[in-house]
């Protein structure tokens, strides 16, 4: 399997969270594209993460900043000039990414990878989207989507498809196979403040940025982008419906929420290709999750106490996480 991620990277933790576990994993990231607001930002900070972990090689690409058609999200004007993360420019400021367009890059990762490709989602599906529409063909060579996204069973407008709900219902209704990880399960998976300590106390240059990301960022830290990721090669910890999804593009308050067109009132029959998640184990999963970037950290110190030069690379994975055991 390999792997692309499309993310939004520089507002909430989580993306950068989910980027840690994709370090950790063993299977090959292909690339990055970013998306909203300033993606040419984004783009650097995912970069310079990757750096600091040992994945500099991973291409990154900035993606679409605007959406494509929304001016505001929750009453706040859309800038494509923003810049994510401000307080942490000296951190990534002097990043060098790819130049190619994203969509560009990702058809072809599509088309190299020939049905192998599984595509996370973590942020706003503009990208997505304008893949499906100028490459239909290349899109159906996508393995699988995971996205991070949706409300389906809360009455709220989730951030990642309000910020374009009509790249979210274009996606929803194509036929390329996919997963649908909603807030429903993902606000589950809090860490406690045990947790996030162990996290504070790694000593990876990756680690620490992320952490210091989180300590300015503020807020709790919540695992929704990277239970997206590990529903990409894991079926342990959430279980799985069939559904039918449409996402609502008109209302003042409501656009960007789904609606369950299989529930009693619509009574539509679930699609075969939109699988919504139902249930987590999340405690499960927090446990994992920490495992992972405590094993990570270690092979990071490792590597940066063993190398007294900027250009390293850590030992990769020796086992999937399927065969994980414990």
């Amino acid at each position: 399997m390999k792997l692309w991620l499309d993310t939004d990277i520089g507002g909430d933790i989580d993306d950068a969270l989910a980027l840690l576990l994709a370090m950790a994993c063993p299977e090959e990231i292909v690339g990055i594209s970013t998306v909203f607001e300033n993606a040419v930002a984004r783009a650097q900070i995912a970069k310079r993460l990757l750096q600091l972990g040992g994945k500099g090689e991973v291409p990154v690409y900035a993606g679409n900043g605007w959406p494509r058609k929304a001016k505001t999200v929750y009453g706040k004007a859309v800038n494509p000039n923003a810049t994510p993360l401000t307080y942490c420019r000296e951190s990534f400021g002097d990043v060098v990414i790819e130049k190619d367009p994203a969509v560009e890059a990702l058809k072809a990762a599509a088309e190299k990878a020939d049905g192998k490709l599984t595509v996370v989602t973590m942020g706003a599906l503009t990208n997505i989207a304008e893949l499906i529409e100028k490459y239909p063909q290349t899109a159906q060579k996508i393995r699988c989507l995971c996205m991070m996204g949706g409300a389906v069973h809360k009455n709220l407008n989730e951030f990642n498809f309000t910020c374009d709900p009509e790249a979210a219902d274009l996606v929803l209704t194509s036929p390329i196979p996919k997963k649908l990880i909603s807030l429903d399960v993902t606000f589950l998976c809090e860490m406690s403040a045990g947790q996030v300590q162990k996290l504070q106390e790694c000593r990876s240059r990756a680690v620490r940025m992320v952490m210091t990301m989180f300590r300015k960022w503020g807020g709790k830290m919540i695992l929704h982008d990277p239970l997206a990721l590990a529903c990409a090669f894991s079926e342990r910890f959430v279980g799985f419906g069939k559904g039918n999804l449409k996402v609502e593009l008109e209302g003042s308050f409501s656009r960007g929420k789904c609606a369950d067109l299989t529930d009693f009132n619509w009574d539509q029959m679930p699609k075969d290709d939109l699988l919504v998640s139902e249930t987590v184990k999340n405690e499960d999963f927090l446990e994992f999750y920490v495992r992972q970037i405590l094993a990570l950290d270690a092979a990071l110190c490792q590597a940066e106490e063993s190398s007294g030069s900027k250009e390293w690379a850590a030992e990769p994975p020796k086992k999937s996480w399927t065969a994980e055991s414990g």
